[in-house]
């Protein structure tokens, strides 16, 4: 269910007061207390205004002053103090002004620390509430949820979108694990890339690739048993372990519009042996997402490669997120001879798909896209922003198709059977075409993106196909990102039906249509939430039959549970 949520702000709850900067309530709580704030509120059941305090006075009067706000505003949904976004800016706040508030500190108050703290909170709403821009959303009342689900989701839709994030944060670890296996089986594939895994290694302060390895699955499974507990701080006394987590850890924090310096030192070190998580989601990203610049400093640097390559973006995107792990994960789900592939050439030709599927007369089109998106677009919260910026990547222009544009010429070359890969789709008609977006980032996996992506789609699709657009034999567009390929794949390669299956069952509830029929106005609207949220709901979050086996996931960490 999309829930748009009143996020207090500081006059919200204290109109008699005079706001002061966020600073000066955080110079104002003990370093005990901070310290605590940079990893609890990266654990799940966040406090929320009711539950905030510790003394009953405190809390009462709290309570007594946003009950009345609520009512003299018309507020029926409880209103937020603490989420995410805001823990996350704080924390940021608390480690770049490290000396001031944490080394310099003799405050010792603990309610004085709350109430410190939750004012803190409430300036720093504030700040993100302004930054969303809510004037240039759609007219239509369908098309304007859809602006606010992109809005309020896509500056955080590199974390977790259910408060609940336990199945989401396994997912990420699993999926982790496997793309790293993949890189570094890409890296060793070839002497010249030698120097690219050496940089990568050495970034870590390991030695060697079994090291690498060894110390990244001891800090996940020190990672699952933190968040099991619900907990953030861990001690460590190996020499080895220390130097790893030495490369994720840094005083010199800055603050930054995506929380940049965050994600590149996700841990904070407390005293000697002892650390903070300050973001799981970020620390397992270092290993994957991050590494991809930490082996692009290298190959800059390597006239050979890049004379050989091109610019970095363009040799990953292509030798590797392409041609390496994108093909090697499909592969080995439509294994079977019967699937029909587009030919094994070394020259690819003008207008090739990325990859083409065919079983029986049901065609699926990849397309392969890792993309970027700047992170003062994907911080902005401006739905034209990011809308212009989703077409541009994802569709091209009239001189040069990217994804969406590239899967239209493949689809029109079908129609006109002038397909040059697959000569059997030239004399039928009954076919079926599924175009695919694949996506290599899981911001894409945004409420509201699939649909949108789609809509421009479809009005392309109608524009260039003219008299010969039919739905019945076009599909629309699907977008799914790799790490959900890789977590179904178990469960896919079992029957050759059931990607497709799943296609169409989300394919379904991405363009239905609904009526809502009942006298009782409050559930009318429940319902038609329910409905609307399921239409724009990416494939990712819909439900299929199937959870990683237990057994998959621990033959992950096989290699560091025989030592233990």
């Amino acid at each position: 269910m999309i829930k748009i949520i009143q996020r207090l702000e500081f006059e919200d709850v204290f109109p008699e007061e005079e706001k002061q900067e966020v600073l000066f309530y955080l110079k104002n709580i003990s370093r005990e207390t901070l310290l605590k704030s940079i990893g609890f509120f990266n654990t799940n059941n966040l406090p929320n205004f009711d539950n905030f305090f510790s003394s009953p006075e405190i809390a009462k009067d709290i309570y007594d002053r946003i009950v009345d706000y609520s009512k003299k505003n018309g507020i029926k949904n409880k209103p937020e103090t603490v989420s995410k976004h805001a823990s996350l800016k704080l924390s940021e706040l608390i480690l770049s002004n490290r000396k001031e508030l944490l080394e310099d500190n003799e405050n010792s108050s603990i309610d004085e620390d709350e109430i410190n703290l939750f004012k803190a909170f409430l300036v720093v709403n504030r700040e993100i509430n302004k930054n969303q821009n809510l004037e240039s959303t759609s007219n239509s009342n369908f098309e304007k949820l859809v602006d606010f689900s992109v809005i309020f989701n896509f500056p955080l839709s590199d974390l977790a979108i259910f408060e609940n994030d336990d199945l989401e944060f396994l997912k990420l670890i699993y999926t982790t694990l496997v793309k790293v296996e993949f890189l570094f089986d890409f890296l060793n594939s070839e002497p010249e890339f030698e120097n690219l895994k050496a940089h990568l290694i050495a970034s870590f302060n390991t030695d060697n690739e079994e090291d690498f390895f060894k110390e990244m699955k001891y800090l996940f499974g020190k990672l699952l048993e933190l968040k099991t507990s619900n907990n953030y701080i861990f001690k460590v006394e190996d020499e080895n372990s220390e130097k790893f987590l030495t490369s994720m850890t840094s005083d010199d924090i800055l603050t930054d519009e995506d929380f940049t310096y965050i994600k590149i030192n996700p841990i904070y070190k407390i005293e000697e042996h002892t650390y903070s998580i300050v973001n799981y989601f970020y620390v397992i990203d270092k290993f994957y997402r991050s590494s991809k610049f930490k082996i692009k400093e290298i190959y800059e640097s390597d006239s050979d490669l890049k004379s050989k390559y091109g610019n970095f973006f363009n040799f990953f995107n292509k030798e590797f997120s392409e041609n390496f792990l994108m093909k090697k994960v499909l592969d080995e789900i439509f294994h079977k001879p019967y699937f029909t592939k587009k030919p094994e050439s070394d020259t690819e030709l003008p207008g090739e798909p990325d990859y083409y599927l065919r079983h029986n007369n049901n065609i699926f089109v990849f397309e392969n896209k890792d993309v970027l998106i700047a992170k003062a677009v994907k911080a902005s919260a401006d739905i034209e922003k990011i809308n212009e910026t989703l077409k541009i990547k994802f569709l091209g222009d009239e001189n040069h198709k990217v994804g969406i544009g590239q899967l239209i010429n493949t689809i029109e070359e079908i129609l006109e059977k002038k397909f040059r890969f697959d000569s059997y789709v030239n004399s039928k008609n009954n076919l079926k075409i599924y175009p695919i977006l694949l996506v290599h980032d899981r911001i894409f996996q945004t409420l509201g993106i699939n649909y949108r992506l789609n809509s421009w789609y479809l009005e392309s699709l109608e524009e260039r196909l003219s008299d010969k657009f039919n739905l019945s034999n076009i599909k629309s567009l699907t977008v799914i990102d790799i790490d959900t390929i890789i977590l179904w794949s178990p469960y896919l390669k079992e029957k050759d039906k059931r990607f497709k299956d799943i296609l169409d069952s989300h394919l379904n509830k991405l363009n239905s249509k609904f009526k809502i029929n009942t006298p009782n106005y409050e559930y009318g609207m429940e319902l038609a939430n329910k409905r609307l949220t399921d239409k724009i709901t990416p494939i990712t979050y819909r439900n299929i039959p199937y959870n990683l086996p237990t057994e998959l996931f621990i033959d992950k960490f096989r290699g560091v549970l025989k030592e233990e």
